[in-house]
């Protein structure tokens, strides 16, 4: 496994108010050093207590609600993390659009009524999707 395969990049959710670390390539201790090294607090944060979860699977997308210790007010936090790398296979593009259907599904409740506004969850998921190949292809170049 090449450094120059993995990826972690934020992908921001468009018109919805949110965020979504997205990383391929790392597991947990890689993930944490990398988020350290950015001093990227509150992600480290969301998933600092998600080791046995991670180390236990591959490919997880996940939501975390934490306090912002400089505000006091929460913060949601959406991950997609895919360990291995990403190898273009048809298995890969199914599971990197299960995992952002995930986000879809933690996401948008918050926000709009998903069994009215379904076509708001198509749109959300084209983009996540759109970004994330789009991180990988960047990276593959």
């Amino acid at each position: 496994m090449k450094q120059s395969d993995k990826v972690i990049t934020w992908i921001n959710a468009g018109i919805f108010p949110a965020t979504v670390m997205f990383s391929c390539g790392f597991g947990y201790e890689e993930i944490m050093k990398h988020l350290k090294k950015l001093k990227a607090d509150q992600w480290i944060a969301g998933i600092s207590n998600e080791k046995s979860l991670i180390d236990s699977g591959s490919k997880f997308g996940l939501k975390r609600v934490i306090e912002n210790n400089k505000t006091g007010k929460t913060v949601t936090l959406f991950y997609i993390i895919y360990k291995p790398l990403f190898k273009y296979t048809d298995e890969d593009y199914i599971t990197l659009a299960h995992e952002v259907l995930h986000i879809c599904q933690f996401m948008l409740p918050d926000i709009l009524d998903r069994n009215r506004e379904y076509e708001a969850e198509a749109y959300l998921h084209s983009y996540l999707m759109e970004k994330c190949l789009q991180s990988l292809k960047l990276k593959k170049k």
